[in-house]
């Protein structure tokens, strides 16, 4: 949207005021009486003849109205159509709706746009990594994991053909049986002169052979929690918890600011053509150097509130927070800190290695499935993840951007908050919890006591998880143990949501508006119809109860004066009762505005 030009208007308009009052005293007593109190000068934008969701009040129904108007990035009023359209003057944008919908921003509470920016464009980045890698002198390769012997005759291939003093890396989501079965000896065998470390995953697993192991306990010593011993208490090259995060991010050199912001700003693209104008994820240090720099370009595409991962898996945090301060809630419009990410007490559900923290018993146990009983990473020796909850909140965090499947790592959460706030260490700001898959009638009881804000991500209840607990745990908890919505917001609890995925069509907000008021999943089938929410709340959820997470509630998650100027313009209006529940992730994204520009889409 061009800049346009407000000083000559205002003068303009206070000499024919001036005019008015010197020389038609009846006139201008007449003509100030129906000027809206709102103008001091005309509005920039003007949306008319629609449906404006307001979002104004805590619980539905919130006000529906037809009009808002724009000056200098905010909300400068909302109403019906004359009242709002007097606002507008001979450079006013007019936005005829024509019955079109408008809703504040979206705002997604978890996703992770850091993390599928590397994998959404691999291709781009790649080149630029490893050229950064390899100055560094650690040279990156790919491994083929059908099997450990596939793996090793990879490794030992690429290892014939670097410098003994190259370290070699790789990233990989292998085949978590075969990562399991390799151990320091057999890449020692293969690669005996090169430092060598497999990072799995999210990077809190990993398998390092015996040059990289002496780098490692070098600096923080055979007993950094996470290096895995065997019955002899002899490293076994194996690495988890703590000591993954800290090899990821303080031993393995970090992608340059430079690298990763081009790609990160692509992928923030992707989701303001969905309507999100805020988006809430934890991030490292390399990432958010990388999004900083974007913002002080004034290239950042939507509104970013972070958690930062210091308190994930770092058993150093009470040191680092001393030196840190309290930068909760400090930064920009447009990037802020919301609070401290911690270790995460179990895996991702019933897939995969299985390790969920659960009180249940498998009923079935699955091919991939390397845990029959579960696996709680907080019970490990020296784990940091209770601690970093406490140490946090000494220093005036809130906990944010969480991550645990089962009741039973909700509760070792839930009993490390009943610490911290018996300590009252935290005032006035909500701690998290994220996911709520395996909510059981405890965990709702414990979560209300301490008014905790959840974040839910509707694509994991319809992708994979309602029916892979429903099988390997009972369908019973499918329906009363997953993604209770109802209950959570019946038990007087904020929920907002997340998509928590970079997938179409279930991370665009409308998609997840149906799967939260219908229940269905990906196979047809309807869990926990009993927590089916109305239209309205769900709405809340992505909008006004959203910005309590994300600590801007002053500012964002409604239409409301003075608030900042984040709208969605849809092409049917959610609440029309003639689109059926079915339909609703049918609804387009027409324009999405963000300060009072148009950002995506067009409003002609």
């Amino acid at each position: 949207m061009n800049e346009r030009k407000r000083f000559p208007q205002s003068v303009f308009t206070l000499w024919m005021m001036g005019r008015l009052l010197t020389f038609t005293p009846s006139l201008w007593v007449a003509q100030a009486q129906d000027l809206p109190p709102e103008v001091l000068r005309y509005a920039d934008m003007v949306l008319y003849n629609g449906h404006v969701l307001t979002m104004d009040q805590d619980q539905p129904p919130f006000n529906v109205t037809q009009a808002v108007a724009v000056q200098d990035g905010r909300i400068l009023a909302v109403g019906e159509d004359d009242r709002i359209l007097r606002m507008a003057g001979p450079e006013t944008v007019r936005v005829d709706l024509d019955g079109k919908a408008v809703l504040p921003g979206i705002i997604d509470t978890h996703s992770h746009p850091n993390s599928y920016a590397l994998r959404h464009y691999e291709k781009e980045l790649t080149p630029a990594y490893l050229k950064f890698l390899e100055s560094s002198g650690v040279r990156s390769t790919t491994v083929r994991w059908e099997s450990k012997e596939t793996a090793l005759e990879d490794f030992k291939r690429f290892a014939e053909r670097v410098s003994p003093d190259d370290w070699i890396y790789t990233n990989t989501r292998g085949n978590p049986v075969v990562l399991n079965e390799i151990t320091r000896w057999d890449l020692d065998e293969i690669v005996p002169n090169n430092p060598l470390y497999v990072r799995v995953g999210n990077g809190m697993w990993g398998v390092a052979n015996s040059k990289m192991l002496d780098i490692v306990t070098e600096r923080y010593s055979e007993n950094l929690t996470g290096l895995v011993k065997n019955e002899q208490g002899v490293l076994t090259g194996q690495v988890s918890g703590a000591a993954g995060t800290v090899i990821d991010q303080e031993v393995i050199p970090q992608t340059p600011p430079e690298i990763l912001a081009p790609i990160f700003k692509k992928e923030l693209e992707e989701w303001v053509a969905i309507g999100v104008t805020t988006l809430s994820t934890r991030l490292k240090g390399s990432e958010i150097n990388g999004y900083v720099r974007l913002e002080r370009a004034g290239e950042l595409p939507l509104r970013l509130g972070y958690s930062h991962e210091m308190g994930r898996e770092n058993p150093f945090l009470e040191a680092d927070l001393k030196r840190f301060g309290n930068l909760q809630g400090h930064g920009t419009d447009w990037m802020w800190m919301i609070g401290i990410s911690i270790g995460i007490p179990d895996g991702n559900g019933p897939a995969g290695a299985g390790r969920s923290c659960t009180t249940l018993t498998k009923k079935e146990i699955l091919p991939t499935d390397l845990y029959p009983d579960g696996y709680c990473f907080w019970e490990m020796p020296g784990e940091p993840g209770a601690e970093a909850i406490l140490s946090a909140s000494r220093y005036g965090y809130r906990i944010s951007g969480t991550h645990t499947f089962g009741d039973r790592g909700f509760m070792m959460i839930l009993d490390a908050y009943d610490e911290a706030s018996e300590e009252n260490l935290v005032r006035g700001r909500r701690f998290s919890l994220d996911h709520g898959l395996m909510v059981s009638p405890e965990v709702l009881r414990e979560a209300a006591k301490h008014d905790v804000i959840w974040s839910l991500q509707p694509p994991q209840f319809y992708s994979r998880y309602a029916a892979g607990v429903s099988r390997v745990y009972g369908e019973e908890y499918a329906h009363r143990w997953m993604m209770p919505v109802k209950s959570l917001i019946d038990a007087g609890m904020r929920v907002t949501y997340g998509a928590d995925t970079h997938d179409d069509p279930e991370r665009e907000p409308m998609f997840n508006l149906e799967v939260l008021v219908t229940r269905r999943t990906h196979d047809g089938r309807v869990f926990g119809p009993r927590e089916r929410i109305d239209r309205a709340s769900a709405l809340l959820m992505m909008t006004r109860w959203a910005a309590d997470y994300v600590l801007r509630e002053d500012v964002l998650g409604s239409l409301e004066p003075g608030k900042m100027a984040d709208l969605v313009v849809l092409d049917k209006n959610p609440l029309d009762r003639s689109i059926p529940d079915e339909g609703l992730s049918d609804i387009k994204v027409l324009a999405t505005i963000i300060g009072g520009e148009v950002v995506y889409g067009s409003v002609n």
